[in-house]
């Protein structure tokens, strides 16, 4: 493998339009086999890449093979705009998750200085009961 993309030869073009067809007949594993056959041979094939992300299992692994793409072609359109889709729910978790935290965290500092505001208070209430003996 060289870090420049191999121009794919008749033959992977042929599996690689093989394994379309069989996604299209909903054949993914038999798909899968043959992409990543493809990729094994050539880990720069872009299209490769971008039909495995269709046939595997999980988001994860999807985003994996599209960063591939990414990586060979970084202008790929159809790649990051999958990319983005996929990753589009994540970053809204994130944002929630992060209004929460900022909640958490005022909350617990209200909560502390209630606690201290009121144990000071309960001190100089009770200290200001307590008579000492022979003053007057």
């Amino acid at each position: 493998m060289s870090d420049q993309t191999t121009p794919p030869t008749d033959s992977r073009i042929d599996r690689l339009l093989d394994a379309i067809d069989l996604i299209k007949e909903d054949k993914q594993q038999e798909a899968y086999d043959i992409l990543r056959g493809l990729i094994q041979e050539d880990g720069n094939f872009e299209h490769a890449w971008l039909w495995m992300a269709v046939v595997v299992k999980s988001l994860d692994q999807a985003i994996v093979c599209l960063d591939n793409v990414l990586r060979v072609n970084p202008e790929n359109a159809s790649a990051a705009s999958a990319l983005y889709r996929l990753r589009e729910s994540e970053m809204i978790m994130e944002k929630r998750r992060e209004r929460l935290r900022y909640s958490r965290n005022m909350s617990l500092i209200l909560l502390w200085g209630l606690t201290i505001f009121l144990l000071y208070a309960m001190l100089f209430s009770f200290a200001s009961n307590i008579t000492i003996p022979g003053a007057t």
